[in-house]
């Protein structure tokens, strides 16, 4: 007899509590630890609870995909053997091939050896992030402005206040601005945020609605990263997910010149491997009204959103969901990201290309 999902979901959490969402571990068992049967089955059910109740794409993903997840859990549970920690990871790892999600993931960690969706696009190469190993880069030009940022991961209260000092003294300078986001896989978006407002003149929202989840177990991850959520999540409503920023009956502003913090052309560098917290500054930036985005497509991973980390009580494997659903202002983005409006091929470095337009256009002026 069939199971339905909702019967699945509630076999699969009885062998865990909520007490066992634990923080991440800095290193996971080795991959040739032995586990018991009994350690494989709880570790199995650790991982249905963070997927079903923790996660942000679970509510809306279709039926489909949750019955053919929740079969193999459930196959998995049922037919758990004594197994090594590295059998437990790849049978686990496999379930999240099909996830339309570039931002979940279970790592080994200390053992180099990391799962995650089959579905991401090829990659061309189109050059690296001037700011190397920096977190970033300004510069000029002549009259060009250069704003490189590699990462936005990590960053120290000096390094953000740095930023922002150099940025807010380079615009008034510049006619031109090259942003150069190729190789930044997120981070903290309150750094570009600041940037792109700032250009734009107002405040432009990252999503026309924001879904967070809600319920015992999301709200013992919340504790755990209380220091990293800082209340933003807190909710006083029984719904799960629950609706936080709606945009989508507001009006967006529009781009007015005389407010804005910069009114020349600019040119952003994107790349496959431009992600999260720095597609949402594309997102932003693509209100102003004269920017050119040049490289290949972004990597896509925007809609699930906030990733937080838990072990699996046994294995200490660690599983990295997002916890926030992003409704975007466009369709089709997670695993397709931005396309480019200049595409730049396979081996040819988009920042080339950047410097021959903003001369093309000096001479054109001309």
């Amino acid at each position: 007899m069939t199971r339905t999902i909702s019967e699945m979901e509630k076999f699969l959490l009885t062998d865990s509590k909520t007490r066992d969402l634990l923080p991440p571990e800095q290193n996971s068992l080795p991959p040739d630890t032995q586990l018991t049967t009994k350690q494989v089955q709880h570790d199995i059910s650790t991982f249905a609870r963070i997927l079903i109740n923790v996660y942000c794409g679970w509510p809306f993903y279709n039926e489909k995909l949750k019955q053919k997840t929740l079969d193999a859990l459930l196959n998995l549970y049922t037919n758990a053997t004594n197994e090594y920690c590295e059998k437990l990871f790849n049978d686990l790892g496999a379930l999240l091939a099909d996830f339309p999600d570039n931002h979940i993931r279970i790592t080994m960690n200390g053992y180099n050896k990391a799962a995650k969706t089959k579905l991401r696009k090829k990659r061309p190469h189109v050059g690296d992030n001037i700011a190397g190993d920096k977190k970033f880069y300004i510069t000029t030009k002549d009259d060009t402005g250069i704003i490189a940022i590699s990462s936005l991961s990590a960053w120290t209260k000096p390094q953000e206040v740095e930023f922002e000092k150099q940025w807010r003294s380079v615009l008034p300078q510049i006619k031109k601005l090259v942003i150069d986001l190729r190789d930044n896989r997120g981070g903290n978006d309150t750094y570009t945020n600041k940037l792109a407002d700032h250009i734009l003149g107002y405040n432009a929202p990252n999503a026309r609605r924001i879904y967070v989840r809600n319920n015992p177990d999301a709200n013992r991850i919340k504790n755990l990263e209380k220091n990293r959520m800082r209340g933003r999540f807190d909710v006083n409503t029984p719904n799960d997910p629950v609706l936080l920023p709606d945009y989508s009956d507001v009006t967006q502003q529009k781009f007015i010149s005389k407010y804005a913090g910069f009114n020349g052309p600019i040119y952003v560098l994107i790349n496959g491997h431009t992600a999260s917290s720095a597609e949402m500054f594309c997102t932003k930036i693509k209100n102003y009204p004269n920017v050119t985005f040049i490289g290949t497509n972004t990597l896509g991973c925007e809609i699930y959103g906030f990733v937080v980390h838990t072990s699996l009580p046994n294995s200490k494997i660690d599983f990295a969901v997002g916890f926030v659903h992003r409704e975007l202002f466009v369709d089709n983005f997670e695993l397709n990201g931005y396309s480019p409006d200049i595409n730049v091929p396979d081996g040819t470095d988009a920042f080339d290309v950047a410097m021959q337009q903003i001369a093309l256009n000096k001479d054109k002026q001309k």
